[in-house]
């Protein structure tokens, strides 16, 4: 079964339709107005979703202890955001999970090449928080924690997976290594961000204009770089990007820095 997704005095641009296993008539209300809360947040800050149509599935596991324990993006025609859901978490509980804001930021930047992965995951893993800061789902100290707990998670797994990052990346699912790859991603669109704020420009903005322009469906995380680039008329992501896809290490990213974009993004 499946149903339009609407929400009430706004107009998006991309067609939703929710396909939902299992779910009850009552359920389905609470699920419709998160649904509502996470795309209005996600467009609100990245602008409209750039497909024409998506599709989100949701699939009922009562069983976990998690509201959303596992979401991903299949990348078809159209794309689907898949979620595995518990049903009887609360609306609030549901809002304040990261997962939907996540994979529906996984669709402003193209699927990329292996070693690339780490800019996919990264993306998302910062942009989550953005938008939870700049929706005022979560305040700017919750923001800096949150990013913090992330960081250090990352940093201990980078002990775990040794290796350059591009060849970690590339062999992800079989190493386990999410943590690194997700955290050093998240770390060089702070590291990035940081940057372009300094120079009046941010990463949202970039991405703004990234979606009117240039997304296409598939393409290489160096090309990806060097589009940002010339949007942005800068070199930062190329830079900092020769810096990072080989890496061993995990890099150093300070609380200023972390502070810096909480306070750009906050939603004062």
């Amino acid at each position: 079964m499946s149903f339009a997704f609407f929400i009430p005095d706004k107009v998006f641009a991309t067609d939703i339709v929710i396909l939902e296993q299992n779910i009850s008539d009552s359920e389905k209300v609470k699920l419709n107005k998160w649904l509502s809360y996470g795309v209005e947040a996600v467009t609100e800050t990245l602008g409209e979703l750039p497909q024409d149509k998506i599709e989100i599935e949701l699939v009922d596991k009562r069983s976990t202890g998690e509201p959303v324990p596992f979401g991903q993006v299949i990348r078809g025609s159209p794309v689907k955001v898949k979620l595995q859901l518990n049903a009887y978490a609360t609306f609030p509980e549901f809002v304040d999970d990261w997962t939907l804001y996540h994979e529906l930021s996984h669709l402003y930047i193209p699927y990329l090449d292996y070693p690339s992965f780490w800019l996919n995951e990264g993306f998302a893993t910062y942009m989550q928080y953005v938008v939870m800061l700049n929706s005022d789902t979560i305040n700017a100290e919750l923001f800096v924690n949150r990013v913090s707990n992330g960081l250090v998670r990352g940093e201990q797994r980078t002990k775990q997976s040794p290796g350059q990052l591009a060849e970690v990346s590339d062999d992800m699912w079989r190493k386990r290594a999410f943590k690194r790859v997700y955290w050093t991603g998240a770390a060089f669109f702070i590291e990035v961000d940081n940057l372009l704020i300094t120079q009046g420009q941010s990463m949202v903005k970039v991405i703004a204009a990234y979606t009117e322009c240039c997304l296409t469906a598939e393409s290489t995380g160096i090309k990806l770089m060097q589009d940002f680039d010339q949007i942005a008329d800068t070199g930062v992501f190329t830079d900092t990007y020769k810096k990072y896809y080989m890496r061993t290490d995990f890099p150093v990213i300070t609380q200023a820095q972390i502070k810096l974009v909480s306070r750009y993004y906050a939603n004062d």
